[in-house]
């Protein structure tokens, strides 16, 4: 009887006698006995020789519990209101439950403490591993490589990082071909944050064209287009007659104000979107895009998670390929 009370004392009080021994908190203690977070090389010295000191024995039971990993996966995206990544989410999720987990979602709004406090929400639920888009900063990577949790990025990803993408640059490439086909001689470049890489890669492809084909071209950001009378002097001052858009979201916003001043779509501003999603065939005419398959990024970047497939290196970046959608808002 003595024996099995003197185990009680052991397994109740030892950890908060062990934090207490090395002045550190119980869950740092947690941490370092787990290796879950990181600990201070200082501070799990002292751990360790509290440990020794006092003939600490962990509960493993309690360890297989807190190691053990759930059927869920986190999904960290920029923007749910997108389409686009409604749709990478979609096939994300589809995968997901096909092979028997559940998705988390979480949108950051680009917000890097936002992003933070998600995955921070993941590794509570013991996610098996994540799925993110990179945002400028590196936080996002450095985080996850801190949790030691496996991840794959989507669409924005960092240079020599895995992850599932397509090719920006092409994708500018082939936005400009398309309204110089239609005989462009003024352009009007509408982008997103030039911070992201991908849509500064966009742009960079669709000045280089447009420089091949000695095409006249002005810039302007995508907030520009709330100032509704500033942007239709814009567009008049320096006579546009063709519009290249980072997104499809912005080539529907902008197709509303031109027409509501007069401008005839295609004929006398042609329009091109990016993403290809849903609402780009609902407006009238419909807008002429890029296609870059979010819901196939979806599909790969779990699959590349899960190793449902083969991968040609640790690091490799899969990408996948991108198409022209073809259709009423340019000439041709």
């Amino acid at each position: 009887m003595k024996a099995v009370t003197q185990i009680e004392v052991i397994a109740l009080a030892t950890i908060k006698e062990v934090a207490q021994l090395a002045g550190c908190s119980v869950a740092t203690v947690s941490r370092a006995i787990n290796n879950n977070g990181y600990v201070k090389a200082q501070t799990r010295a002292q751990i360790e020789s509290a440990i020794s000191e006092l003939n600490y024995q962990p509960n493993e039971a309690a360890r297989t519990l807190y190691k053990r990993k759930s059927k869920m996966i986190g999904l960290l995206l920029p923007d749910i209101s997108n389409p686009f990544f409604t749709l990478i989410a979609r096939g994300v999720e589809d995968v997901a439950l096909a092979h028997g987990y559940q998705v988390l979602i979480g949108n950051s709004d680009n917000d890097i403490d936002k992003a933070k406090n998600y995955l921070s929400t993941f590794v509570a639920h013991n996610c098996t591993g994540m799925i993110s888009t990179a945002l400028n900063e590196n936080v996002i990577e450095n985080t996850l490589h801190s949790y030691g949790i496996p991840f794959v990025f989507v669409d924005r990803i960092h240079d020599g990082n895995k992850g599932i993408s397509t090719n920006h640059f092409e994708g500018g490439q082939l936005q400009a071909q398309l309204i110089i086909e239609g005989q462009a001689q003024h352009v009007l470049i509408v982008h997103s944050d030039l911070n992201v890489s991908a849509f500064q890669s966009r742009v960079n492809g669709v000045e280089t064209v447009l420089n091949q084909h000695n095409v006249s071209y002005c810039r302007c950001e995508e907030d520009q287009i709330d100032d509704e009378a500033q942007f239709i002097k814009q567009i008049r001052q320096n006579h546009i007659d063709s519009i290249i858009c980072s997104n499809d979201l912005i080539a529907i916003k902008i197709l509303g104000v031109i027409q509501q001043h007069g401008f005839k779509v295609p004929k006398e501003i042609q329009l091109v979107g990016y993403d290809d999603i849903p609402f780009a065939k609902m407006t009238f005419p419909q807008i002429t895009t890029i296609d870059q398959s979010a819901y196939r990024i979806g599909e790969l970047a779990v699959s590349k998670l899960l190793n449902l497939y083969e991968e040609g290196g640790e690091h490799h970046v899969d990408q996948v390929a991108i198409t022209v959608k073809r259709r009423e808002s340019t000439r041709f």
